[in-house]
């Protein structure tokens, strides 16, 4: 086709201006309308653009775009804090603090010390004399572990032995008579009893362990005689250690899991929970003494003999 190049081709006056054809009507179409207005003012020829100018119009909007998508994740992203510095003082509490007394919390709390210090001072037995948990075999773990003993015993478990650190036990029990309280003092923690299989070779491993650390509590169907500061036997319910045997032990989950030292309970190669806290079973087990008549009894026995 060939190109206009005069005023008067009107296909070459509309498509230079970008305008349809339908636009003649509005424009006064028609040669001699058009040519009149292209008279006053010059001729405007659209350029037409590379296609390097085109891709690089491209590029710089797509890297506008990853800017923009940058700065949103770097604004959204977490911040990572760090002290700088730290600073404390010591509050005395006495009773300068209770010289407004706030009767709104002290109604609350005395809702609930009412009803606390009447379950806690519930007297559930007699000790017939104190019982301390100082000494290579305190009268507090011989007393706790008998009763871990026959406690699991009587829910219809087969028990050879307990075993309980003298951490465990918080205080002194004293003579006389023995309250809820009383009990929550001396078994602090929130442990439940458990009962482990154990190999004869990991219980001998665990008493082991006894005499090289510490003499922890166990219960008294188990025989142990130390000479030089080294295990010369053991005997449990009478009869040799068997390290091919298997035995059925009674502790806390705590130790269990090798705490305080007592990695060789980690060997076990059964671990039942008994679902109780020991501090719940221990006042059980003193409310069935009450029950028949008995008081809380412990004494030093041969458990433990020391050869030198």
């Amino acid at each position: 086709m060939k190109r206009g190049n005069s005023i008067g081709d009107s296909s070459f006056r509309f498509a230079a201006f970008g305008m349809p054809t339908a636009c003649k009507e509005v424009c006064g179409a028609g040669s001699s309308g058009f040519a009149a207005a292209s008279r006053s003012r010059p001729l405007v020829r659209h350029r037409v653009i590379p296609n390097e100018v085109r891709n690089l119009k491209r590029y710089v909007g797509l890297i506008v775009v990853l800017t923009v998508s940058l700065f949103l994740l770097t604004a959204c992203a977490k911040k990572q804090y760090a002290i700088k510095s730290l600073n404390g003082y010591l509050v005395e509490m006495n009773n300068r603090l209770d010289s407004v007394a706030d009767r709104g919390m002290i109604s609350l709390v005395n809702s609930y010390k009412i009803k606390l210090d009447a379950e806690m001072n519930e007297v559930i037995g007699e000790a017939e004399q104190s019982l301390t948990k100082v000494g290579t075999q305190s009268l507090l773990a011989n007393f706790t572990t008998d009763a871990m003993q026959e406690y699991a015993a009587g829910l219809g478990k087969t028990v050879d032995f307990a075993v309980i650190n003298n951490g465990g036990l918080r205080t002194t029990l004293n003579k006389g008579a023995v309250t809820v309280g009383d009990l929550y003092e001396v078994y602090t923690f929130e442990n439940c009893l458990v009962l482990l299989d154990m190999s004869g070779k990991a219980v001998k491993q665990l008493f082991e362990g006894f005499i090289q650390r510490k003499m922890e509590g166990f219960s008294k169907n188990v025989r142990l005689t130390l000479r030089n500061k080294a295990l010369e036997s053991l005997f449990i319910g009478g009869k040799p250690l068997d390290e091919t045997a298997t035995y059925h032990v009674v502790t806390v989950d705590y130790l269990a899991e090798g705490n305080d030292g007592m990695r060789a309970f980690t060997q076990a190669t059964h671990y039942t929970n008994l679902n109780i806290i020991l501090r719940d079973a221990m006042i059980e087990y003193v409310k069935k003494l009450t029950a028949e008549n008995k008081k809380i009894h412990a004494q030093p026995d041969n458990r433990i003999k020391i050869k030198e």
